[in-house]
């Protein structure tokens, strides 16, 4: 199964990124790539400024550029990653959250990619 984990932070930062906390999120990220397990990995940016949302209804397309909302998306970052299942990829998300501290990770689960990888012969 895969998974797009959206990982999001409550409120802003107090003051600069702890560096042992850096240090943690670095080794996971290279643990789960050796074992094969992380798909991809990357930063969201502030919804505010950097997003927009295009909309069609019927023949007219409308674009909303910053979307228009609640904001729900301040910044934070995606992984899409390999689980056996649904609870290994709860368990995953609580992992991440033990790191980070305060916030909000979404999951999503999506389909194999395609085109498929070819398999040289």
């Amino acid at each position: 199964m895969r998974f797009l984990q959206i990982t999001m932070s409550k409120g802003a930062r107090s003051g600069p990124p702890d560096p042992n906390q850096g240090a943690l999120i670095r080794q996971r990220v290279a643990d789960e790539i050796a074992s094969g397990k992380l798909l991809a990995i990357g930063a969201l940016r502030q919804r505010a400024t950097d997003a927009a949302r295009v909309v069609r209804a019927g023949s007219e397309i409308t674009v909303e550029d910053p979307p228009a909302g609640d904001g729900w998306m301040s910044g934070g970052g995606f992984t899409l990653f390999e689980a056996a299942s649904k609870e290994e990829a709860i368990a995953r998300a609580k992992a991440t959250l033990e790191i980070m501290g305060d916030g909000v990770v979404e999951l999503i689960e999506v389909t194999e990619m395609h085109p498929r990888p070819v398999t040289p012969a």
